[in-house]
This record gives C-alpha cells, sequence and structure tokens, in this order.
C-alpha cells in the first residue's frame, strides 16, 4: 500500500506531528480539516476522474492521450464522430463496459454521505462514468451537476431532442458487442494490405472551403469539421491546440448498423457526453453559476483533478472568491500546483483518504 502524506500549507512552516492516522495522514492536519468540516454549511466538491481510479478505471491522461493507436481528442469530438461515428461508438462502448464492470468505491460512498450529513453539499463532477450515481447522489438532482454528461444518456446526434436516460443495454447493436469491437479495433476487420484513410480536422476544413467557393454560399451545406472540432477544452495558459498529425479514422461500419434515434428516424444516437470542441450544457452551467452567486461557500474540496481543464479549473477560484476554505486530495503533488498555502493537501488515494478526513458513519 503506497504511503499516503498530507500537509497545510502556511505562511510560516508548521511544526508537524510524528504521529500519522492507519492511512499515513497527519492527524493534525486531518482534525483541522474535520473542524472545519463540522462547521461548514455550503460545501463544494470538484471531482475528476481520480476519484474513480480505485475502481479500475483509466483516465484520458493514463491512455497517453490515444486509443488503439487513434487520437482520443479527435475521437471523442465531433469532428470524429462526422468523419466515422463507428470508431467513435466502438470508443464509447468500451467504455460504457468497463464503467458497468466498475463498482462504486469508498471514495464515492464517503461523497454520498457527507451529501446526506450537509444539505447545501454540490457535487461539481467531470465524470462521465455514472458511479456517483450508482452510489446514491442521483438522490437529490441538486446535489451533483455532470459537467461532461453521462455515458448511460443517449442523445439525438441532430436536432430532434430525443434522449434517452439511463440506457445500460450492452451491447447496443451487433457491431458494438464486445468482440467485435476487440476485432476491429486490432485490424481485423481491415483487409490484407489495405491502409486506413487518414483525415484531420484541417483537412475537412479545407476541403469544405474550397466547395463552399466551388458552390457558392447559399448551395453549399454546412457540415464539415472545423478547427476548433479536434481542439480539447482548452487547458489553463494554453490555446486552442489542433493535432499536428492527423490520426488513422476507419472503422469499416456503415450507419445503417449503429444506434437510430428513433424520435426523428433520420440521424444517430451519440453518447451524451461533452466532446473536446463542445460547450458544457446550458442547464447545468447556469445552476454552476447561480451557485457561485448566492450565499458564501464554507468549503471547497478538490478530488482527482488536475485543474488543468477549463471552466472546472476556475471552479475552486469562484468558491475561494466566496469565502471557501480549500482542501484538495489528489495522488500526485504536481495536480496540486494551484493550491494556496492556507490550503489543506492531502496526498494519496481518494477511496483512502476521503473517508477517513470525512470521518462520516455508515459508509460502505
Amino acid at each position: 500500500m503506497p504511503t499516503h502524506q498530507s500537509r497545510q500549507r502556511q505562511c510560516k512552516p508548521a511544526k508537524m506531528s510524528q504521529q500519522t492516522t492507519p492511512s499515513g495522514l497527519d492527524p493534525v492536519q486531518v482534525s483541522s480539516f474535520r473542524t472545519h468540516l463540522s462547521q461548514s454549511t455550503r460545501i463544494v466538491t470538484i471531482i475528476g476522474a481520480g476519484l474513480s481510479a480505485s475502481s479500475g478505471l483509466p483516465t484520458f491522461r493514463d491512455i497517453n492521450g490515444l486509443w488503439c493507436n487513434h487520437d482520443v481528442f479527435l475521437i471523442a469530438s465531433p469532428a470524429g464522430f462526422r468523419r466515422d461515428p463507428g470508431l467513435v461508438w466502438q470508443f464509447y462502448s468500451e467504455r460504457r463496459r468497463a464503467a458497468l464492470r466498475a463498482g462504486p468505491n469508498p471514495a464515492h460512498y464517503a461523497l454520498v454521505n457527507l451529501a446526506k450529513a450537509k444539505p447545501g453539499f454540490v457535487a461539481l463532477s467531470q465524470n462521465v462514468d455514472g458511479l456517483l450515481q450508482r452510489a446514491g447522489l442521483d438522490e437529490n438532482p441538486k446535489q451533483l451537476k455532470l459537467l461532461h454528461g453521462n455515458l448511460f444518456d443517449l442523445a439525438c446526434a441532430g436536432n430532434c431532442g430525443y434522449v434517452d436516460y439511463d440506457n445500460f443495454v450492452d451491447p447496443l447493436c451487433e457491431v458494438l458487442s464486445e468482440g467485435r469491437v476487440r476485432a476491429s479495433v486490432m485490424g481485423a476487420d481491415v483487409a490484407e494490405g489495405e491502409k486506413p484513410p487518414k483525415a484531420s480536422a484541417l483537412l475537412f476544413e479545407g476541403i469544405a472551403k474550397k466547395n463552399k467557393k466551388i458552390l457558392g454560399e447559399e448551395k453549399f451545406a454546412e457540415a464539415a469539421p472545423t478547427a476548433r472540432d479536434a481542439a480539447p477544452l482548452t487547458e489553463l495558459g494554453q490555446e486552442v491546440r489542433v493535432p499536428e498529425a492527423a490520426p488513422e479514422l476507419y472503422s469499416g461500419i456503415e450507419k445503417a448498423e449503429l444506434p437510430q434515434c428513433p424520435g426523428c428516424g433520420e440521424n444517430l444516437l451519440r453518447p451524451r457526453v461533452v466532446w473536446f470542441g463542445e460547450a458544457l450544457p446550458e442547464d447545468v452551467m447556469e445552476d454552476v453559476d447561480a451557485l457561485f452567486k448566492e450565499e458564501k461557500v464554507d468549503l471547497a474540496i478538490v478530488v482527482g483533478t488536475s485543474s488543468q481543464v477549463w471552466p472546472a479549473a476556475g471552479f475552486c477560484e469562484e468558491a475561494r472568491g466566496r469565502g471557501a476554505k480549500v482542501a484538495w486530495v489528489n495522488m500526485s503533488e504536481k495536480d496540486c500546483k494551484n493550491a494556496k498555502k492556507e490550503d489543506w493537501v492531502f496526498l494519496g488515494d481518494a477511496a483512502v483518504i476521503l473517508p477517513e478526513i470525512l470521518n462520516l458513519e455508515g459508509q460502505e
């Protein structure tokens, strides 16, 4: 078991206790945090993929931005879906299966118990795996805001407005079965000697401009991906970036074989998640804006996120601006680089640390 550390940064170095808790945390700092927690009414928790690490679910960074040699940033984008919806659906079918096989860990249950104990608690989650909901946090929708959507909600890829909530069917269709996906991504569906075509958002944008010039503005239908389609959610201190190398996008799957929208009967269904280059859900962002415009915030807990992806990266500072003290729970100190001197910083597995520092009864 890894050694877990904790510290509270102060203007002057604090004399740390020589004793530690069973999980390696400094009891002085744990006690300080618990005291503030007990006095807190309005609590905001900002959640990233690290919350589900002990459940066995990798983050995008864990797979080095690649999935079966494909650039994840382009697969998980409007450009990727327009270019090859079959490949995108293969990727998300694998993610759905992984999430279904996983289960909530003690960190999920610790947050559920905190929500029950503190009615003013709100979780702002970047996770799409549904584990917080399965742990019980969806009992009060006001306490859980899904910033990036949910793998198990499906929506029309067009504009008919159809949504299928909590669809746990697997596979959604025969071509997305585990056997078919594994065979396809390993190259079994590509004929010997055949090279899958390369494509990039920039290439399609160039073709679109040429077609627009040939056809004229009135006859040209805007359907091609743009450079922004290939860009991930803006990271702090960085410009919107486009992959330099054009990844291979090829599944060989026909659109007729993929999940169809029963609402309009014309478009495909897509995972109801936020893709790179897309805006966060408007209704969720309105709720988040209202959250930080209301009364003061007593405590912000940042769990399992590097706080580099915008706009979620700004929520901690918004809470701080409303008077919140901040606690960080992360595996790596580099993921806490935005911490202030007065913050608590607990390093280690969230599944170990959260149950201990929250110290709530009834945890599973």
